[in-house]
């Protein structure tokens, strides 16, 4: 998996409240559960839990220090990255777990999550490039071995 460099230390309260105005927005007025008690733990992830449906927020919303897009992403653009896998499970899709295929959907979700028109034109861009990041990732380890 890609190294993200993303933020890991827990957020405060007025960081997660922030969270929840962001999340709010892009939701646009279509309310989908974000759970925040975790985003205070060091090392905590901002993730899409298929099982319960629901977005748990965690202290990697914010951008870290990597050079990549998925580091340097910002809060809203991880924010629409996990609201997208959910969106995408709605519509039926089935997260793989395993490598190399995780990272396609990964991929994928990255590219549904720039469509969002509330986000910035650097926003979107940083998704796409986070996609590109995860397909590059993908040949990589699909073909890790192979004498072609």
């Amino acid at each position: 998996m890609i190294v993200a460099g993303r933020n890991q230390v827990g957020l405060s309260q007025r960081e997660i409240e922030y969270c929840l105005e962001a999340w709010e927005f892009l939701c646009e007025g279509k309310p989908r559960e974000f759970i925040v008690s975790g985003a205070i733990k060091h090392s905590s992830r901002t993730r899409f839990n298929e099982t319960d449906g629901k977005v748990y927020l965690g202290a990697d919303v914010k951008p870290g220090v990597g050079i990549e897009a998925n580091a340097r992403m910002s809060l809203l653009a991880c924010l629409a990255h996990e609201l997208a896998h959910a969106e995408r499970f709605d519509l039926g899709f089935r997260r793989p777990t395993d490598l190399p295929d995780v990272l396609v959907d990964e991929a994928e979700t990255s590219l549904h999550a720039s469509f969002m028109s509330s986000l910035t034109t650097k926003d979107q861009a940083d998704l796409i490039e986070d996609a590109r990041d995860r397909l590059n990732e993908w040949f990589v380890e699909k073909w890790k071995g192979v004498v072609l």
